[in-house]
C-alpha cells in the first residue's frame, strides 16, 4: 500500500533541488496533488485557501521558522511533517515528535515513515 494514496500535499521547501526530489518521492508514495512553495508567506497564503491532507514543511525557510504555519495547519486538522537540515540526533526540535521529522537530504523510506506517523496521528513516546 502506498502511504499517500490520492493525498493532496502542501510542500514548503526553499531549496530547488530538494523540492524536486521531495516532489518525486511524494508522487512515488501516491500523492495526487503537490503544491510546492518556496517562501513562508506563499505557503501561508496557500494554506488559507487550499485543502490539504498533509504538509511537508522545511523548518527554516530563508531564516524564517515554519512553526506558526504548522500550528495553523494542525488547528485545521492537517498533519505536518518537518524537514530540516539540522542533524536531529544531536539537536532535536523543541516540542516536536521526532517521528514527524526528517533530516535533509532524506530518503524515500524515512519520508514514508514520517508521513505515515503524521497521518496516523503519532504522539511523542
Amino acid at each position: 500500500m502506498r502511504t499517500l494514496d490520492g493525498a493532496r500535499v502542501l510542500l514548503l521547501e526553499d531549496e530547488f533541488l530538494i523540492a524536486l526530489d521531495a516532489e518525486q518521492i511524494l508522487h512515488e508514495l501516491g500523492a495526487r496533488e503537490i503544491e510546492t512553495t518556496s517562501t513562508l508567506s506563499e505557503a501561508e497564503e496557500r494554506a488559507l485557501v487550499g485543502r490539504y491532507d498533509v504538509a511537508l514543511l522545511d523548518v527554516n525557510v530563508n531564516g524564517q521558522m515554519s512553526f506558526s504555519l504548522a500550528e495553523s495547519l494542525r488547528s485545521r486538522g492537517v498533519p505536518v511533517v518537518f524537514a530540516t537540515g539540522y542533524e536531529l540526533k544531536e539537536r532535536a526540535l523543541p516540542d516536536i515528535d521526532p517521528a514527524l521529522c526528517v533530516s535533509k537530504p532524506y530518503t524515500s523510506e524515512r519520508l514514508r515513515q514520517a508521513l505515515r506517523a503524521a497521518l496516523e496521528g503519532s504522539t511523542q513516546p
